[in-house]
Protein backbone atom coordinates (compact mmCIF):
# COMPACT_ATOMS: atom_id res chain seq x y z
CA UNK A 1 0.00 0.00 0.00
CA UNK A 2 0.95 3.46 -0.63
CA UNK A 3 0.22 7.35 0.02
CA UNK A 4 0.76 10.70 0.27
CA UNK A 5 1.58 12.37 3.93
CA UNK A 6 2.83 15.75 5.53
CA UNK A 7 3.85 14.11 9.06
CA UNK A 8 6.23 15.31 11.54
CA UNK A 9 9.33 14.07 10.84
CA UNK A 10 8.33 12.32 7.93
CA UNK A 11 7.33 9.74 10.57
CA UNK A 12 3.91 7.91 10.36
CA UNK A 13 2.21 4.54 11.22
CA UNK A 14 0.25 2.21 9.76
CA UNK A 15 -2.30 -0.45 11.29
CA UNK A 16 -4.59 -3.00 10.36
CA UNK A 17 -7.31 -3.26 12.88
CA UNK A 18 -10.11 -6.06 13.22
CA UNK A 19 -13.57 -4.99 14.22
CA UNK A 20 -13.56 -5.89 17.25
CA UNK A 21 -10.06 -4.13 17.82
CA UNK A 22 -7.59 -6.11 17.39
CA UNK A 23 -4.63 -4.99 15.99
CA UNK A 24 -3.25 -7.89 12.79
CA UNK A 25 -0.04 -5.57 12.20
CA UNK A 26 0.90 -2.43 12.48
CA UNK A 27 4.50 -0.56 10.74
CA UNK A 28 6.31 2.60 11.43
CA UNK A 29 6.91 4.04 8.42
CA UNK A 30 8.90 6.93 7.06
CA UNK A 31 7.46 9.35 4.13
CA UNK A 32 10.23 10.70 1.61
CA UNK A 33 9.06 14.51 3.38
CA UNK A 34 7.51 15.72 5.94
CA UNK A 35 7.43 18.82 8.58
CA UNK A 36 5.73 20.84 6.00
CA UNK A 37 6.30 19.29 3.02
CA UNK A 38 4.03 16.26 1.46
CA UNK A 39 6.14 12.77 0.87
CA UNK A 40 5.14 9.59 -0.55
CA UNK A 41 5.27 6.38 1.74
CA UNK A 42 5.10 2.66 0.70
CA UNK A 43 4.65 -0.44 2.91
CA UNK A 44 3.73 -3.98 2.59
CA UNK A 45 1.78 -5.38 5.99
CA UNK A 46 2.69 -9.44 6.29
CA UNK A 47 0.46 -11.31 8.40
CA UNK A 48 -1.11 -15.10 8.21
CA UNK A 49 -3.74 -14.74 5.65
CA UNK A 50 -7.25 -15.37 7.52
CA UNK A 51 -9.50 -18.53 6.81
CA UNK A 52 -12.12 -16.71 5.21
CA UNK A 53 -13.20 -12.89 4.02
CA UNK A 54 -12.36 -10.98 6.89
CA UNK A 55 -13.49 -6.86 7.13
CA UNK A 56 -10.88 -4.54 8.92
CA UNK A 57 -9.81 -1.22 8.77
CA UNK A 58 -6.67 0.01 7.63
CA UNK A 59 -5.53 2.83 9.68
CA UNK A 60 -2.42 5.47 9.05
CA UNK A 61 -1.47 8.38 11.47
CA UNK A 62 1.07 10.51 12.89
CA UNK A 63 1.85 10.08 16.49
CA UNK A 64 1.86 14.05 18.17
CA UNK A 65 4.88 15.23 19.37
CA UNK A 66 3.42 16.19 22.58
CA UNK A 67 1.79 13.37 24.02
CA UNK A 68 2.10 10.88 21.19
CA UNK A 69 -1.43 9.80 20.88
CA UNK A 70 -2.71 9.06 17.50
CA UNK A 71 -3.83 12.83 15.52
CA UNK A 72 -4.66 12.92 11.77
CA UNK A 73 -6.28 9.44 11.30
CA UNK A 74 -7.33 8.27 7.94
CA UNK A 75 -9.23 4.83 7.94
CA UNK A 76 -9.98 2.50 5.19
CA UNK A 77 -12.30 0.02 5.67
CA UNK A 78 -11.38 -3.14 3.43
CA UNK A 79 -11.36 -7.00 3.18
CA UNK A 80 -9.13 -9.46 3.42
CA UNK A 81 -9.17 -12.53 1.63
CA UNK A 82 -7.95 -15.73 2.61
CA UNK A 83 -5.59 -15.76 -0.93
CA UNK A 84 -2.32 -17.88 0.86
CA UNK A 85 0.59 -15.76 -0.69
CA UNK A 86 3.83 -18.19 -1.99
CA UNK A 87 5.86 -17.73 1.50
CA UNK A 88 4.31 -16.27 4.63
CA UNK A 89 5.37 -15.79 8.24
CA UNK A 90 3.21 -16.73 11.53
CA UNK A 91 6.00 -16.05 13.76
CA UNK A 92 6.79 -14.06 14.95
CA UNK A 93 4.33 -11.44 13.80
CA UNK A 94 4.76 -7.72 13.63
CA UNK A 95 5.70 -5.14 16.69
CA UNK A 96 7.45 -8.71 18.01
CA UNK A 97 10.26 -7.48 20.05
CA UNK A 98 13.39 -9.32 20.22
CA UNK A 99 16.39 -8.01 22.52
CA UNK A 100 20.32 -8.06 20.82
CA UNK A 101 21.69 -11.38 21.15
CA UNK A 102 19.24 -13.18 21.73
CA UNK A 103 17.35 -15.74 19.32
CA UNK A 104 14.47 -14.75 16.95
CA UNK A 105 12.60 -17.85 16.22
CA UNK A 106 10.83 -17.95 13.13
CA UNK A 107 8.16 -19.94 11.61
CA UNK A 108 6.33 -20.07 8.35
CA UNK A 109 4.89 -21.42 5.31
CA UNK A 110 5.95 -21.62 1.80
CA UNK A 111 5.29 -23.36 -1.33
CA UNK A 112 8.56 -22.76 -3.34
CA UNK A 113 10.52 -23.97 -6.00
CA UNK A 114 13.07 -26.91 -4.66
CA UNK A 115 11.41 -25.63 -0.96
CA UNK A 116 14.47 -23.15 -0.44
CA UNK A 117 14.00 -19.65 0.45
CA UNK A 118 15.48 -16.93 2.79
CA UNK A 119 15.45 -15.03 5.61
CA UNK A 120 17.00 -11.51 5.55
CA UNK A 121 17.26 -9.06 8.47
CA UNK A 122 16.96 -5.60 6.80
CA UNK A 123 17.13 -2.18 8.35
CA UNK A 124 14.57 0.67 7.62
CA UNK A 125 16.58 1.74 4.30
CA UNK A 126 16.80 -2.01 3.12
CA UNK A 127 20.62 -3.08 4.04
CA UNK A 128 21.13 -6.85 4.58
CA UNK A 129 22.00 -6.92 8.30
CA UNK A 130 22.04 -11.40 8.38
CA UNK A 131 20.96 -13.65 6.25
CA UNK A 132 19.99 -16.85 6.50
CA UNK A 133 18.95 -20.19 3.80
CA UNK A 134 15.76 -22.41 4.94
CA UNK A 135 14.40 -25.58 3.57
CA UNK A 136 10.93 -25.80 3.88
CA UNK A 137 9.45 -29.78 4.12
CA UNK A 138 8.07 -29.55 0.50
CA UNK A 139 8.44 -28.30 -2.85
CA UNK A 140 5.75 -29.64 -4.16
CA UNK A 141 2.51 -28.30 -2.02
CA UNK A 142 3.06 -25.57 0.85
CA UNK A 143 4.34 -26.81 3.78
CA UNK A 144 5.76 -25.88 6.88
CA UNK A 145 9.43 -23.89 7.33
CA UNK A 146 11.26 -22.69 10.87
CA UNK A 147 14.60 -21.61 11.21
CA UNK A 148 16.29 -19.65 14.46
CA UNK A 149 18.30 -16.18 13.90
CA UNK A 150 20.52 -15.38 16.13
CA UNK A 151 20.28 -11.30 16.65
CA UNK A 152 23.90 -9.50 16.78
CA UNK A 153 24.58 -8.81 19.90
CA UNK A 154 25.72 -5.10 18.77
CA UNK A 155 22.97 -4.47 16.37
CA UNK A 156 21.11 -1.15 17.28
CA UNK A 157 18.00 -0.65 18.76
CA UNK A 158 15.09 -0.27 16.09
CA UNK A 159 12.63 -1.25 13.74
CA UNK A 160 13.91 -4.04 11.18
CA UNK A 161 11.81 -6.20 8.01
CA UNK A 162 12.73 -9.88 8.84
CA UNK A 163 11.83 -11.13 5.18
CA UNK A 164 11.10 -14.41 3.82
CA UNK A 165 11.95 -14.78 -0.44
CA UNK A 166 12.72 -17.16 -2.35
CA UNK A 167 14.80 -17.25 -5.90
CA UNK A 168 13.75 -17.16 -9.56
CA UNK A 169 15.31 -20.68 -10.58
CA UNK A 170 15.68 -18.65 -13.89
CA UNK A 171 17.68 -15.54 -13.35
CA UNK A 172 17.95 -15.40 -9.53
CA UNK A 173 15.80 -12.52 -8.65
CA UNK A 174 13.83 -11.99 -5.35
CA UNK A 175 10.49 -13.12 -5.77
CA UNK A 176 7.93 -13.54 -3.46
CA UNK A 177 8.68 -11.02 -0.53
CA UNK A 178 6.67 -11.34 2.65
CA UNK A 179 8.19 -8.52 5.00
CA UNK A 180 7.46 -8.76 8.79
CA UNK A 181 8.78 -5.42 10.83
CA UNK A 182 9.65 -6.52 14.36
CA UNK A 183 11.47 -4.08 16.85
CA UNK A 184 15.23 -4.73 18.28
CA UNK A 185 15.47 -3.50 21.85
Amino acid sequence: MSGRANTFEAALTVQLVTPVGDILCVREVMATSGSGTEGSWRTVLGFSPPEYDTPATLRAFERSAQAGSPINVVEREVVITPDRPPIFIYQPICSDRVAPGDPLFVKGRALVFEAQLSLDLRTASGEVVLTQQVTAESGSEESNFDATLMIPTDLAAGYYDLVAYDNSAKDGSVHNEFPVQIEVR
